[in-house]
């Protein structure tokens, strides 16, 4: 008797000339937890999307009980018992959290009283103590996604497919996550997770499957179980390898520009006894999502309200939980979503890039003007190698890898002392990183400090002096030089630090 629930056979998926996935096959057993690895990039989300009704395949195959299944869209997989939690969250905002719940194929036959019954009984197990009448909008990210992967239980499928479920969840989430996992499991519900958390895949999973570069690679390991540095091979290939040449750090220490952290804590569990950065070097902040670099960013901003400790600001400014205060002090944040928060893709080049020296602090009077901020708009895209028409450019027709230098742009005309870079990287091609990691080089020409995070490992080998590894809300360990490898920040993230050396707490 065949015993796989669900199959992919010889899958390829295409984007334009790029290909995502090269003939990838998948089985999943009845009752059993499928963990599914890979770095950025390898496929992983594309394979989920295309079981799930989300993407068309080019090419290959889908089997439910051994017979052909063709899913032309999500509400197909999900009538077939196929349930789906993206890591890009699909709910709507401004509903209420049981009017979420209420999409789900073949609620409409239920009655309110019955759906609302399920739905609490659902969310209680999974720890999410919330009204069913709040709005979405109103909740944390982490109660999101529990609503999220509620939505999907209530649906009571019979293959589970979870894209990052744990990327905003505490550790108690987490446990109580997997505990309604295996009880799936013992009912017969077959389940596919992906994470970059490697120790809750090595918790939770009965058998592993890696993609590397968008093909299905071997695991290879020595006992029954594998290892994190193993699975951290099988994913980056078995050399591990640091910066070709490592960036010149141009620290001299005789200015005495530094950041000083003391004993910093917040409410979402922020814990960071001791931490300094100097001018002249570039400091890597590492850490899976919801593990404390967003979170110290976020603090250092204004954004976030820590709950104590002390923070001395290079500027030598007093720090303010005010983002405008902050500014003010030095404070420049380049954030991963430069569409959301860091551009106004409507507006003119010349109006970005003047956008934080004229409206934050300005400097460039009630009437800003235009010849002023045009010509220095042109002066800082020359600098930075922003390939444009001119600066009356709409920033939302340059490419990727232009926008972010325009972020760039904007922050550096208040002259910061400060600069907390988050994932500039994301979202542009190879040529572009090169560029990004040539301009964030130049940026320790002046004397300031320099934080970078990344959701990339590879990212901080080529652009970090220093790499401070964050795992669970507390600075763990730290990697200097050639230390810095795609393999020792993926074990250290993943709390296997045996090569690398603890932060000194001085």
């Amino acid at each position: 008797m065949n015993d796989h629930v669900f199959q992919a056979q010889n899958i390829c998926k295409n984007f334009g000339k790029n290909p995502a996935l090269v003939d990838v096959s998948l089985n999943l057993r009845r009752g059993e937890v499928l963990g599914v690895i890979g770095a950025n990039g390898a496929g992983k989300s594309t394979l989920m999307r295309i079981l799930a009704g989300a993407l068309k395949a080019e090419s290959g195959e889908i089997l439910l009980d051994g017979k052909k299944r063709q899913m032309n869209s999500m509400l197909e997989a999900w009538e077939a018992g196929i349930g789906f939690v993206s890591q890009e969250l699909n709910l709507f905002p401004a509903l209420s959290v049981i009017e979420n719940l209420s999409l789900v194929p073949g609620s409409k036959h239920n009655s309110n009283v019955i759906l609302e019954k399920s739905a609490r009984a659902t969310l209680d197990e999974l720890g999410l103590q919330v009204s069913l009448t709040a709005k979405v909008e109103t909740l944390s990210l982490a109660d999101r996604q529990l609503v999220e992967i509620a939505r999907a239980l209530l649906q009571k499928p019979r293959v589970l497919i979870l894209d990052e479920p744990t990327s905003a969840l505490h550790v108690g989430e987490v446990e109580r996550l997997h505990k309604v996992l295996r009880d799936l499991n013992k009912r017969g519900v077959s389940i596919i997770y992906i994470t970059h958390f490697l120790e809750h895949l090595l918790d939770i999973s009965n058998r592993f499957a890696v993609l590397r570069d968008g093909k299905r690679v071997k695991l290879v390991t020595k006992g029954d179980r594998p290892t994190v540095p193993e699975l951290v091979e099988a994913m980056l290939g078995e050399k591990p390898h640091s910066a070709d040449s490592l960036p010149e750090q141009k620290q001299d220490g005789t200015d005495g520009v530094e950041l000083r952290i003391s004993e910093l804590t917040t409410a979402k569990g922020l814990n960071v006894a001791e931490f300094k950065a100097t001018n002249g070097e570039i400091v890597g902040v590492a850490g899976h999502a919801g593990s404390g670099p967003e979170e110290l960013f976020s603090v250092l901003f204004g954004r976030t309200k820590s709950t104590g400790g002390s923070i001395t600001l290079p500027s030598g400014a007093e720090h303010k939980n005010n983002s405008a205060d902050a500014v003010k002090s030095g404070v420049a944040y380049f954030p991963a979503d430069r569409k959301g928060c860091g551009l106004t893709l409507r507006q003119s080049v010349t109006e970005n890039v003047s956008a934080v020296r004229a409206l934050t602090l300005g400097w460039d009077g009630l009437f800003p003007g235009r010849r002023k901020q045009t010509a220095i708009a042109t002066e800082r895209c020359r600098d930075l190698g922003v390939k444009l028409a001119d600066v009356s450019q709409k920033v939302g027709e340059l490419s990727g890898g232009n926008q972010q230098k325009v972020v760039f742009a904007r922050w550096l005309e208040a002259n910061p002392s400060l600069l907390l870079i988050d994932d500039p990287m994301r979202g542009v091609d190879v040529n572009a990183k090169k560029q990004i990691n040539s301009v964030i080089q130049g940026l320790m020409e002046e004397p300031r400090v320099i934080l970078f995070h990344s959701t990339d490992p590879e990212d901080y080998v080529s652009v970090a002096h220093r790499v401070v590894v964050f795992v669970d809300g507390e600075l763990s360990c730290q990697l200097s030089g050639p230390e810095i490898t795609e393999h020792n920040l993926m074990e250290a993230m993943n709390g296997s630090w045996n090569s690398v050396s603890v932060i000194p707490q001085n």
